[in-house]
């Protein structure tokens, strides 16, 4: 595995999964979006640069700058970004890394997990619950990387 994108809004959580992997994984290349938008873009235009991608579920439509304050927060954004990814037959896994058990919808991330390893089995290959508390997601990511 040599470059990895991580799809992440919230600047702490991607600093440590970026320690992490830069610790675990020194020879992998890390490149980051923090928004639906940049991040679709992104992975349109150079999905082939990349082995796998990171992807945050819950993350705002732009991304924030001095003229722009994100748009409205898409609660099921990288859930839109997978179906992308897998309607143009994009090859890159995925693994999604979330903070949260429950949606605004109502869905569970369990309930998500299985309807995402149904409609996606082919890029989806699990979700890390992250946890600024406790270190296990990194046990959990590295393991789910090692697979790959």
């Amino acid at each position: 595995m040599n470059k990895i994108l991580i799809v992440e809004d919230n600047q702490k959580k991607l600093e440590k999964l970026k320690t992490f992997l830069e610790g675990d994984f020194p020879n992998i290349i890390i490149e980051e979006r923090t928004s639906y938008n940049s991040a679709s873009k992104e992975i349109v235009l150079n999905f082939d640069k990349y082995d796998l991608i990171l992807l945050d579920m819950s993350m705002q439509t732009y991304d924030i700058s001095d003229d722009e304050s994100g748009g409205e927060p898409e609660p099921l954004a990288g859930k839109n970004i997978l179906k992308q990814i897998y309607l143009r037959n994009i090859p890159t896994k995925v693994i999604v890394v979330t903070m949260y058990e429950n949606y605004v919808d109502g869905t569970r991330i369990k309930e998500l997990d299985q309807e995402l390893s149904n409609d996606f089995g082919e890029n989806y290959c699990g979700y890390i619950f992250f946890s600024h508390s406790n270190k296990e997601w990194s046990i959990k990511l590295k393991e789910l990387m090692l697979k790959l």
